[in-house]
């Protein structure tokens, strides 16, 4: 299994009045990092457009620990922090990294795959299954039940 890392220069577009990385924008960094994974292993959207299905979020979750500044270089690790033995529900961990190696905070999103036609939970197709199993899983990695799906 291997960990997914993307570094990004945080933009001016990101800072908030305090100076510092806005709450938000910790999330739009993370989903990004989520889609240069699946488009690095060869699954991009076009994947998704054909399959005809997409993911959905239930919870998000940031623990804040070092405050992110205009135009530093962070890093984005991402891991599996829990999975249904079948990938159909999901949860997403992200560690990101200062340029110094500080952690600075992790953000973790929990969700599922949605059908677009039947707007149903649906469990990921085929093609998706290796690059879920290659991802690496966190130490503290927890299995899910399995979903039924109607």
């Amino acid at each position: 299994m291997s960990l997914f890392s993307k570094t990004v220069e945080i933009r001016w577009s990101d800072i908030d009045a305090n100076q510092h990385l806005r709450h938000s924008a910790y999330a739009d960094l993370c989903a990004h990092s989520r889609i240069e994974w699946l488009q690095a292993a060869g699954f991009g959207p076009e994947a998704f457009k054909r399959l005809g299905f997409g993911p959905v979020l239930f919870r998000e979750s940031t623990e804040y620990r070092r405050e992110i500044h205009l135009g530093e270089r962070i890093t984005i690790q991402l891991s599996l922090a829990a999975a249904s033995p079948d990938n159909g529900r999901w949860t997403f961990r992200h560690e990101l990294y200062k340029p110094d190696g500080q952690l600075a905070a992790i953000h973790e999103v929990t969700g599922a795959w949605l059908s677009l036609a039947e707007r149903k939970l649906v469990p990921p197709p085929a093609e998706l299954q290796p690059l879920l199993a290659e991802l690496a899983h966190c130490s503290d990695f927890a299995q899910l039940p399995q979903p039924v799906y109607k």
